[in-house]
């Protein structure tokens, strides 16, 4: 469901505040992947959201009435990840699945439209030094504007 999302106009899902609202959930079936299935997921769920369409309605008298046509799903912004991968304390980007399964440690970092990290997710077991998240950010940062421009979003 959507909890607090910064993605989402979660005020445009409201349909009466405290009483009402649209639920959106993106679930994501995975048939095969070759790695660095987090970003690719992240990228095929903002897809998905962007093409969402919301049914037009009207509230009378306390009542939802579902009218003709659809609305674009009200998004803020588009969230990109990037996921590095810590390796014999070298950082990678886009791992394979041969290097996913011999990283130390993995940092997800999500970057909003204006390039500022939105949200941050570190997994495995390993650990990274402060000048790694450092530059590791530029890094994932550099990468996330690569694949904005990309995708024109």
């Amino acid at each position: 469901g959507i909890r607090e999302s910064k993605a989402i106009d979660t005020e445009k899902l409201c349909i009466e505040p405290g009483k009402k609202v649209f639920v959106v959930f993106v679930d994501v079936y995975v048939l095969n992947h070759d790695g660095n299935l987090i970003d690719a997921s992240a990228l095929a769920a903002v897809a998905a959201l962007m093409n969402t369409k919301m049914p037009n309605y009207e509230v009378k008298d306390g009542e939802l009435i579902i009218k003709q046509g659809y609305t674009p799903l009200p998004m803020k912004s588009h969230p990109i990840t990037v996921t590095l991968g810590k390796i014999n304390n070298k950082l990678i980007v886009d791992a394979w699945l041969e290097e996913e399964q011999v990283i130390d440690a993995r940092l997800t970092m999500a970057f909003n439209n204006e390039g500022n990290i939105c949200a941050v997710q570190k997994g495995c077991a390993g650990y990274f030094t402060q000048q790694q998240i450092l530059e590791g950010m530029k890094l994932a940062q550099e990468k996330a504007a690569e694949l904005r421009k990309k995708l024109g979003w």
